[in-house]
């Protein structure tokens, strides 16, 4: 039997990185074989091509972490998530992943953080946003966008219901889509109760490679850029949703207080893991915080962390962090958020 394995690996662009991926067939498995992450080896690739090696010793280790059915080859095909390590096998400087995993080995079990994404991206024709005609230069003011309906509000849609379809298909946790508020910007939503930081983040990571590769067959590109058009348009961001089994118990509502207090000591921690070019998005516009402020409330989109208004009133839940970027790395983002919760800073 020969199975496909697409291994997907994060580069060491800078300032944002990207996704990158190679295929690989493995023939040496019998016909009655259940598929299962150690039937794919460790792998290496030229790391000078990606900022994660210089020439003169250029391999780099992908060593897989977690596989899913491709739902774009189909049977006998799956996506296979990579860390990246240096020759050695020791993990390379560009592995976030690694040091999210450091950090749960720290604060322990216990914890049982969960997280959930809010994913906001943009897609593109060419140059230009789905929605913004060529014979001028901007759509109708953003309002009727959101969550619109119709040929003349919403663009993008085969595009964003295959992908819904694919990360299905994949068995990864998406949980909702919607039209965002600028024409041709989307959300979908990955990961959330019971998701722990590894696996959310894991399957944010691919639902975005997915998106990336079903936008090849159509011609359309999908953009994290956190500020695609400049002017009176929203930004796009990656809201996180993130609790600890303190917050979602009864009474958490002040061990929720107490993690948005910690935040407010660590801002600049916190801005350097959430995404380059925040500064153009967190300007205290457009349902966002300046980016050199912080606040927190009850039901305050305006706020740097939202504190959701049923989450109040049952006195416990989780907390929303509105200031990651829509190109942020999520590991990084989740480690953040645990060193602050557990003062590991």
């Amino acid at each position: 039997m020969a199975i496909i394995g697409e291994y997907i690996w994060i580069d060491g662009g800078e300032p944002t990185r990207k996704l990158r991926s190679k295929t690989k067939i493995i023939t040496s498995l019998s016909n009655d074989h259940d598929v299962s992450l150690s039937d794919f080896p460790a792998w290496q690739f030229d790391g000078s091509s990606t900022n994660q090696a210089e020439g003169n010793s250029s391999d780099c280790l992908l060593t897989p972490v977690r596989v899913c059915p491709d739902p774009v080859r189909g049977l006998g095909a799956y996506l296979v998530l990579c860390e990246v390590g240096n020759a050695d096998g020791s993990p390379h400087p560009s592995n976030t992943r690694a040091l999210l995993r450091s950090t749960l080995e720290t604060v322990g079990e216990a914890t049982d953080a969960w997280l959930g994404y809010e994913q906001e991206y943009t897609l593109y024709d060419g140059s230009r946003p789905l929605g913004f005609p060529s014979e001028r230069r901007f759509p109708a003011a953003q309002g009727p966008y959101y969550c619109g309906v119709g040929a003349d509000e919403v663009y993008g849609r085969d595009l964003v219901e295959a992908h819904l379809e694919a990360c299905i298909e994949a068995g990864l946790s998406i949980v909702g889509i919607n039209a965002e508020v600028m024409p041709g910007q989307w959300e979908y939503q990955i990961g959330g109760p019971g998701q722990g930081p590894i696996k959310a983040s894991d399957e944010l990571w691919i639902s975005r490679w997915l998106l990336y590769r079903l936008g090849e067959e159509i011609g359309i590109s999908a953009t994290l850029d956190p500020k695609p058009v400049p002017g009176d348009w929203n930004g796009a961001g990656m809201h996180c949703n993130y609790s600890t089994a303190d917050m979602r118990a009864p009474g958490g509502i002040k061990a929720i207080h107490s993690a948005c207090d910690k935040m407010a000591n660590h801002i600049n921690e916190h801005l350097a893991a959430y995404g380059s070019g925040y500064e153009m998005r967190l300007t205290g516009h457009h349902e966002t915080c300046r980016y050199d402020e912080y606040k927190y409330g009850v039901s305050d989109r305006t706020a740097s962390v939202r504190i959701p208004a049923l989450v109040a009133k049952e006195e416990c839940g989780y907390l929303e962090d509105r200031r990651p970027n829509a190109n942020a790395d999520p590991y990084e983002v989740a480690n953040v958020l645990l060193k602050t919760t557990y003062d590991l800073h």
